[in-house]
């Protein structure tokens, strides 16, 4: 569930029929476009105009123009991009259209991640796109100021932001002028000049002022434009228009409450008491506002105030919203409060009720604080708590929470549960604890009407709490006793109760527990409409099928899940990476490949746009072994260091084994035993350690190291291994490591056969192919003996005869490899390089380089001398 959008700050606010003018400025700002700078720095205090001129210049701006008004609120980085993806989505509909799944699940993209989608989307469209951000001196979040930065050192000349702020933004500004690409309006650009007061008092407010009273104005109000705009309502109908203007003294804050009490003092008494009491809205409409005044001709007052150029800014286009300049309404407020201290509370009760039958809590529950009604507050916290935090009102809540009362907190299991959820799904586990304990003293020293509800999901927390911290017997424990205690069948409480004995099983390992209740927890979620808790359980029950051999239930569940998806036409969550990248993984065991990069890549896209290091690395790892298989050795060395980079920066541990695996590989495919070595030491595991089901990869990935080096104890290390997969259920490291012990015995042809029989049946059962695939000529040689089945016949590269090998062996040539003879087969067969490529699912790179190194030892310089050496030495 997400919060409704306020439309009204997305959009561009129109100029009223009584702006000034100011063309100069406007030029000022279209120059920077046409010098393709990449930002406008509209900056200066209060009341100097700056909102008006950026919406004058976006009016008559010929690029697209995306619009921003931000508030306190935005400064919440999971806020603030939905606003600003939603902005730009007013001019462009798909722009950032994966970035907001990420969003609404609660998650932050990462700044690089964020800029580079949104500027690589516009830069493929072609696009060209304006964004202004107004009143950008609200933020202060150091991740928005990132995305910010981002934004503007990737800009491409068809982005072009404009900052409408009353301070400097932390932005490298020093750094843009230097490279001429900054355009800045500052409060010395934007203060009126004196033809400017003129063309505003006299010809456009119509008051007859001398040359000297002008001149006056001018001066004492040093052209700032709120003064000068103040000082011409005041003297419409003053009887002494020179005394007034020689009363101008000051400070600007003395001479706008001053010339605030002068407008105020002409008009009619009901004029009056309208812009005092609407002053507490940030934005309204005649509704609204009839509703906190009690009175039926607000629309008709708002039209006055706008006729009457009263600091009115129009919110839309269609007239309906509106706000008060902000310096004029922080100035109402305070007449407010002198003239009507007890009538405050009472209008933010009023709008907060408004809002809150408009469907708009945030609005509800900012203005029953602001009326000191924590009662209403708290209540409405409650019934929307989950939901605002589900929308990324993090910093909102926090910032309420701060507001209330600590004891009426704490003594609101709802609010201490939500909160608790919050931290959990964000990793603090630290902070959970606390939280949690508040809500069981809560649940057990007071009545709720929900009692048994809020004792289930107490239950529920401290079950997932336990097995995200390892605490597997005592979260096994909690999930039972909250399914025991929610009799009513609450569907949402099922399934965070389930998700938690899920993820216990899966640890201890039992898989056929954890496939059960994982399975409960996904569909009960589904049924409660509780997306993350679904994708949560999905996502475990795709990552423990691979890595249990279970190739078709992970591939039926992913497949499942996306085709509901597709249905609804929705963007994919972020937690879909790990579903994409764990049928990424069967396609890729299913020899597959073409399919696979496709999911791998999607899930590496998902995971990098919702920081999600630990499905990332594993996608990664992944996709190496993809394109170690097709030859590219280089671009799987490049995507591990990506991955080492990325478990740097934070992953849980269980990742690492997957890193230190597939690193391994590729340092033997390489031949670099040494490197091998490296990588598989810094697991801390070494071979004549106790084989467990957690330790099962690495001492796989030592097991490869020690058949590469003939070492004397690779059958014992083989038989561990064998006898602990088959025990905790591990078909995926059985049938690897019964394949690599076939190897070891290629020259006991009785024995190997029976290793690889024993294979065969467990990769039929899943369809696994592309294990054989990479196991090499010896394997696939011994399979043509034993009867290769037809299932895997076909995915079977040519086979290369044993004569061959033995007629090379008896020159004094180099020997060709296993590959290399089968590149030269395929060339004797008159293959094209691509044909070569895509029958051996290698890169054409790859092929060349094999040939050269073919034409090397058979001391030839094309193909033709090369097939004919090898006639000669009957190598064909």
């Amino acid at each position: 569930m997400t919060t409704t959008l306020l439309i009204t700050k997305i959009t561009l606010p129109l100029p009223t029929p009584t702006t000034l003018a100011r063309p100069h400025l406007v030029a000022r700002l279209n120059e920077g476009l046409a010098h393709q700078s990449r930002l406008s720095l509209i900056a200066a205090p209060a009341g100097y105009g700056k909102t008006t001129l950026a919406a004058t210049w976006s009016a008559q701006c010929a690029r697209p123009i995306a619009w921003l008004s931000l508030d306190e609120a935005d400064d919440d980085p999971i806020r603030f991009g939905i606003y600003f993806l939603s902005a730009l989505q007013r001019v462009y509909p798909s722009l950032g259209a994966s970035l907001l799944p990420v969003l609404r699940a609660g998650q932050s993209p990462p700044p690089t991640i964020f800029a580079a989608t949104i500027l690589n989307e516009l830069a493929q469209n072609n696009a060209a796109l304006v964004c202004v951000l107004d009143d950008f001196h609200l933020i202060h979040d150091q991740v928005i100021l990132a995305l910010v930065h981002q934004l503007l050192t990737h800009a491409t000349p068809a982005f072009h932001l404009t900052i409408v702020s009353r301070e400097d933004p932390a932005l490298p500004l020093a750094r843009l002028r230097a490279n001429n690409q900054l355009v800045e309006v500052r409060a010395a650009d934007l203060r009126f000049d004196r033809a400017e007061v003129i063309a505003l008092l006299r010809d456009q407010m119509q008051l007859a002022l001398g040359d000297a009273e002008l001149d006056q104005v001018l001066e004492r109000t040093e052209g700032w434009p709120a003064g000068v705009q103040l000082a011409g309502l005041s003297l419409q109908g003053a009887p002494d228009p020179a005394r007034l203007v020689a009363e101008l003294s000051g400070s600007h804050c003395f001479i706008l409450s001053y010339l605030t009490e002068e407008v105020l003092a002409r008009q009619p008494p009901d004029v009056q008491e309208f812009l005092l009491q609407t002053s507490i809205l940030d934005r309204f409409t005649s509704e609204l506002c009839d509703t906190i005044t009690g009175r039926t001709n607000s629309a008709a007052l708002i039209d006055y105030l706008v006729a009457a150029n009263l600091f009115l800014v129009p919110q839309d286009d269609t007239g309906m919203w509106y706000r008060y300049h902000r310096l004029f309404a922080e100035l109402l407020q305070t007449q407010l409060r002198r003239r009507h201290p007890t009538l405050v509370a009472t209008l933010h009760r009023r709008a907060s009720h408004w809002y809150e039958a408009q469907g708009r809590p945030v609005e509800a529950i900012d203005h029953a604080l602001a009326a000191s009604e924590h009662e209403r507050a708290l209540a409405l916290l409650e019934r929307h708590g989950w939901a605002l935090l589900n929308a990324g009102y993090t910093h909102t809540l926090e910032r309420w929470l701060r507001a209330l009362p600590t004891a009426s907190i704490q003594t609101s299991p709802r609010l201490c549960l939500d909160f608790g959820w919050m931290r959990l799904l964000r990793g603090q586990l630290d902070q959970v604890e606390p939280l949690l304990a508040q809500a069981e003293t809560a649940c057990a020293t007071q009545s709720h009407a929900n009692h048994t509800a809020l004792r289930a999901e107490c239950l529920a927390l401290r079950a997932n709490l336990n097995q995200a911290v390892g605490r597997i017997p005592e979260a096994i424990t909690a999930a039972e006793a909250s399914l025991a205690a929610n009799p009513t069948g609450n569907e949402r409480l099922t399934g965070l109760a389930a998700l938690a004995l899920g993820g216990a099983y899966r640890q201890l390992p039992d898989f056929t527990n954890a496939v059960s209740a994982l399975q409960r927890a996904a569909r009960s979620a589904h049924a409660a409409g509780d997306p993350v808790t679904e994708m949560l359980a999905i996502a475990h029950l795709t990552l423990l099928a691979t890595q249990y051999g279970r190739l078709r239930l992970a591939a039926d569940t992913a497949t499942a899940v996306i085709q509901r998806r597709e249905q609804t036409q929705t963007e994919p969550s972020p937690i879909f990476g790990v579903v994409y990248g764990a049928l990424g993984l069967v396609y890729y065991e299913w020899n597959d490949l073409g399919r696979s990069r496709e999911y791998l890549e999607r899930s590496i896209h998902l995971g990098m746009l919702a920081a999600h290091n630990a499905s990332v690395i594993y996608s990664q790892c992944t996709l190496a072994r993809l394109l170690q298989a097709k030859g590219d050795l280089v671009g799987a060395a490049q995507i591990l260091d990506t991955a080492e980079s990325l478990l740097g920066q934070g992953a849980p541990e269980w990742v690492r084994p997957e890193l230190i695996a597939q690193q391994t590989a590729l340092a033997l495919a390489t031949g670099d035993l040494t490197a091998a070595v490296m990588h598989l030491r810094r697991s801390g595991i070494t071979p004549a350690d106790p084989a467990t089901h957690r330790t099962l990869l690495v001492h796989l990935s030592w097991l490869r190291l020690l058949l590469a080096q003939r070492d004397q104890h690779t059958a014992e290390l083989a038989q561990r291994l064998i006898d602990v997969a088959e025990a905790t259920g591990r078909c995926d490291i059985l049938l690897r490591t019964l394949i690599l012990s076939a190897r070891y015995y290629q020259h006991e042809r009785s024995i190997a056969a029976q290793l690889l029989k024993r294979a065969l049946a467990i990769a039929e059962a899943e369809g696994y192919v592309r294990v054989f695939v990479e196991a090499g000529e010896e394997i696939t040689h011994l399979l043509r003996q034993i009867g290769c089945p037809s299932w895997l016949a076909i995915h079977l590269p040519p086979s290369t005869p044993r004569a061959f090998f033995d007629q090379m062996a008896a020159t004094s040539l180099d020997p060709l490899s296993e590959r290399e003879a089968t590149v030269l087969q395929l060339l004797a067969q008159g293959l094209t390089y691509a044909e070569i490529a895509e029958q051996l699912v290698i890169s054409i790179n790859t092929v060349r380089f094999h040939v050269k190194t073919i034409y090397s030892k058979l001391e030839a310089n094309n193909r033709t001398q090369a097939v004919a050496r090898a006639r000669e030495l009957g190598w064909l």
